[in-house]
């Protein structure tokens, strides 16, 4: 067999019952039997789920949200296959099952692990109306559970994937289907030792990919994008924003650790590791040159600007002067570990240190009591991270501009970060 290829589509590429046949037409203009097809939850399923979710571990009533997420399926559904299509009976009595997983007391007495058992429905509702889908548009492929191929630890919300044994599953599942029909499978999910769901974070999807690809030793990745490929900025905020044809993996990595929100962060590492590229492409525009990434050596020197939002801040200050000049790094990353933060940057003086962490679903108090052993500890929300690197002078007097407060300032040659209220 030829090497694989490695297809993703989001959320937004199968929104509506319109964008679903615009990525079917994309596909059948490319089928090839080697292909695995990773799709994400159709539109804002996943948001949909996280608010059954708390509103069963509070013990509130769901049924409304539960039935307008069911309709939106149904009527997805609808818009692409005749009335007496098995399709809509699967999809029903895939919602009957996620009722009676919200129902199901014995898994909500961590709020966390019950997460992990709810959210990937939505991955597994579209791949089976997608892959249901491309079967009746002469696109025949086969249905696959991601669970049987990735294994991961238990480590809720945000699982370590084993690598060494998804590699095996996915050898050995894949690799003969791929004989003869491409794959379509979920992202986002996989499964512990123990059988139970777990999930490799939020927009994991894109993870899953690499994944993978790394396993199969795919000749490629591919994620297809509602944009034509990786600008240096946003051209909202900056109309002569630029595509980068090709993009050096050490570039789009820093890219991605920033807060770069087209590719993500964990994607690139194993990609590089093992010398397979990855394009972006439009499904608007198929045709179109995306941005490849891959090992291409430095880059051009032009500024790049990732702004990054509902970030958390936790100034952390020393109890005890005895300790002044021991920044206990250590500890703190461990700490952020323990609590699933990842550390965006870190800052430190004589008698304090700067935090700045992705979005936590922990409250203040919660935070608190996790670094309060050795710090006084002070935390605030909804904050905005502005990095520009190889900065140039019109950069910088951009941000300059802004009416938000600036709270904090780091600075490097090759690298400008600010921290404003949002």
């Amino acid at each position: 067999m030829t090497q694989p290829l490695v297809y993703k589509f989001g959320g937004a590429s199968i929104k509506d019952a319109k964008a679903i046949q615009r990525i079917a037409q994309l596909l059948k203009n490319n089928w090839v039997n080697n292909l695995v097809i990773v799709v994400s939850a159709a539109g804002k399923t996943t948001d949909r789920l996280e608010e059954l979710i708390a509103l069963s571990f509070e013990g509130k009533d769901f049924d409304g949200p539960l039935f307008e997420l069911l309709d939106f399926h149904l009527d997805l559904c609808k818009g692409l296959f005749e009335d007496d299509h098995p399709i809509f009976i699967r999809v029903e009595n895939h919602f009957a099952h996620l009722r009676r997983s919200l129902e199901n007391s014995a898994i909500k007495e961590n709020q966390d692990f019950f997460y992990d058992q709810i959210i990937g429905y939505g991955e597994l509702i579209s791949t089976r109306i997608f892959q249901e889908y491309l079967c009746l548009k002469g696109c025949p492929c086969l249905w696959q559970d991601a669970r049987e191929l990735v294994s991961t630890d238990s480590h809720a919300k945000i699982a370590r994937v084993d690598w060494a044994l998804t590699m095996q599953h996915c050898r050995k599942i894949l690799i003969p289907k791929l004989e003869t029909f491409p794959v379509v499978t979920q992202g986002f999910i996989g499964k512990d030792l123990q059988g139970n769901t777990t999930t490799l974070g939020r927009e994991g999807s894109d993870f899953t990919a690499a994944i993978m690809g790394v396993s199969l030793g795919a000749s490629s990745v591919t994620i297809w994008k509602d944009v034509a490929g990786i600008l240096n900025g946003d051209p909202d905020l900056f109309p002569d924003a630029v595509k980068f044809e090709y993009l050096d993996f050490e570039e789009a990595a820093e890219m991605t650790y920033y807060g770069a929100s087209v590719i993500h962060p964990k994607t690139i590492k194993p990609l590089s590791k093992h010398g397979i590229p990855l394009h972006v492409k439009s499904f608007f525009n198929p045709t179109t040159a995306g941005t490849v990434i891959g090992a291409f050596g430095q880059a051009p020197r032009i500024p790049i600007t990732i702004i990054k939002k509902k970030l958390t801040l936790i100034e952390l200050k020393i109890r005890d002067l005895s300790m002044l000049g021991g920044f206990h790094f250590d500890y703190i990353y461990d700490v952020a570990d323990k609590i699933n933060a990842e550390i965006q940057f870190i800052q430190g003086a004589a008698a304090h240190i700067n935090i700045i962490i992705n979005p936590l679903s922990m409250e203040d108090d919660q935070i608190i009591k996790a670094f309060r052993d050795i710090f006084q500890v002070k935390v605030t929300r909804n904050l905005k991270l502005v990095t520009v690197k190889n900065p140039s002078l019109s950069e910088i007097e951009h941000y300059r501009r802004f009416d938000n407060e600036l709270l904090l300032e780091q600075r490097s040659p090759d690298l400008i970060q600010w921290l404003f209220e949002d």
